[in-house]
């Protein structure tokens, strides 16, 4: 009987893993389909060379081969990769084709290709896929894109994979620039997916990596490890329910409000059990010169735990450390939290100086971590700065390793963070980090070290080299966070 069960268990997983990467990329969107393991897609000259690529999308979007001499146009090579076709681009000619999208939009493309040893060589940067609209710029600046491969030698079967917003999705090529017959790749392309959105989840995104992995024998990239929202969040939950998380108003989470973590900051100071605020002496961090900081950037008033980076003269023996002119604050709870979810409503403050909601422990010189829920420049050097939601993640230790490691994304809002409140949330559990804006997902990635309780840490730095030098005519600035809630699943 425990033969028999072990049997049924084996063929299961097998008819599983045999199963369980889809047969099909996803649909919905999909603009430009090029499979060089469908040969009925192909259309060759005598000499078996190619001369059309047609599009599988059912959006009839085919590629055709630059005019060339027969012996300069791209092979069809059978059974080369994976037991696939492929199509063999020299260096001497490529494939263009019509625009796929005239207004400015998302794109997502995908490109499986690879170049032998004896295909190496040719010009420093090879282009997978250019689209152009403006001609005279530059392809790699918007709205124009492209997908490059920067050796010249030999590289095993690869994935790539772009995102971009606000662009139009062609005039393009595929295997060369869009203009001229310039930088045409050596080497063979397997397949290509151009879709006209974002993959909206990162199920979706997983199963269009997995599609291609399987099929062409690549590994996925490391951006299958994460998704991050393009685009506007659309139709945001509403807080009916205010003892739960945003994102999760039905509950699905059987969460319990965890009180040792939580504080509306309805009273007049900080609760020294809960708080610490940084006091530049002992071992406390100092801030991020030239900006100190000091308690008293750190104040509860009028229901908000507000921070504050001013212009501010300091002694001496701050000066001798390279700190000068400018104050701010760090609080962060005494107490350390793990898996669970963590939400602030906060206004982040309206100048180049930094606004952060993080998690941290640097406590031990073998085990140092950080999340953060965002950084936030309100009003920098770059005013796209102002809209960009950022989010990461950092190992700074481990018990073998003090290699410091980091993964992470943003999100382009369509407002200014500065102009008001929005309600900010991250969901950490053992196996996934989700960010969330307005109790809309933003951000979804694998957690693959972030295992470590870490405290809770609201600050602002100046950051200089990444928002700007701050304006004084813009302090002092404050950031302003309403409440800082935290809950733990039921489970």
């Amino acid at each position: 009987m425990i033969r028999e069960c072990l049997l049924i268990v084996i063929l299961a997983t097998m008819m599983f893993e045999a199963t369980a990467a889809p047969a099909r990329p996803p649909a919905d969107g999909l603009v430009l389909w090029l499979d060089a393991a469908d040969a009925s897609s192909i259309s060759l000259d005598e000499h078996h060379r190619v001369l059309r690529w047609k599009d599988k999308s059912a959006r009839n979007n085919p590629v055709t081969t630059d005019e060339a001499s027969a012996s300069a146009r791209p092979d069809y090579v059978s059974n080369a990769l994976n037991g696939h076709a492929v199509v063999r681009l020299k260096g001497s000619a490529a494939f263009s084709a019509k625009a796929l999208r005239t207004a400015k939009g998302p794109v997502t493309l995908l490109i499986v290709s690879r170049r032998l040893p004896e295909q190496a060589g040719g010009k420093a940067w090879q282009r997978l896929f250019s689209s152009r609209p403006h001609r005279a710029d530059n392809d790699n600046v918007a709205p124009n894109f492209g997908i490059s491969v920067q050796q010249t030698t030999a590289y095993e079967p690869t994935l790539a994979f772009l995102e971009s917003s606000d662009v139009p999705i062609g005039p393009l090529a595929v295997g060369r620039n869009v203009v001229g017959t310039s930088e045409i790749l050596r080497g063979d392309i397997a397949e290509v997916l151009v879709y006209d959105r974002p993959l909206s989840t990162q199920a979706e995104r997983q199963a269009a990596f997995e599609y291609l992995a399987k099929k062409w024998s690549v590994a996925i990239p490391p951006q299958a490890k994460a998704w991050t929202r393009t685009g506007p969040l659309g139709p945001v939950p509403q807080h009916t329910h205010p003892n739960l998380p945003l994102s999760d108003q039905a509950n699905a989470g059987h969460w319990r409000l965890d009180t040792r973590f939580t504080d509306d900051f309805n009273g007049t100071a900080l609760d020294p059990k809960r708080w610490h605020v940084n006091d530049a002496t002992g071992t406390d961090s100092l801030g991020r010169k030239p900006a100190l900081f000091t308690p008293d950037n750190a104040r509860v008033s009028n229901g908000y735990l507000n921070i504050t980076f001013r212009k501010q003269a300091l002694p001496d023996k701050y000066l001798r450390l390279g700190f000068k002119d400018y104050t701010s604050a760090m609080v962060r709870t005494i107490e350390r939290g793990d898996y669970g979810y963590y939400e602030a409503r906060a206004r982040p403050m309206n100048s180049a100086g930094s606004s952060a909601f993080w998690l941290a422990w640097t406590g031990l010189a073998d085990n140092a971590t950080e999340i953060d829920i965002f950084e936030i420049g309100g009003k920098t050097k770059d005013a796209r700065f102002d809209r960009l939601y950022n989010m990461n993640a950092h190992v700074w230790a481990t018990p073998t390793s003090t290699a410091h490691f980091s993964e992470g994304g943003s999100w382009t809002s369509p407002w200014r963070f500065a102009a008001a409140f929005h309600v900010y949330g991250l969901d950490w559990q053992p196996t996934t980090l989700r960010w969330y804006v307005d109790g809309v997902l933003v951000r979804e990635a694998k957690n693959s070290h972030w295992f470590f309780p870490m405290q809770i840490v609201f600050d602002s730095e100046a950051m200089w080299d990444w928002f700007g030098v701050v304006n004084d005519a813009d302090l002092p600035s404050t950031f302003s966070i309403d409440y800082i809630k935290v809950w733990r699943r039921g489970n």
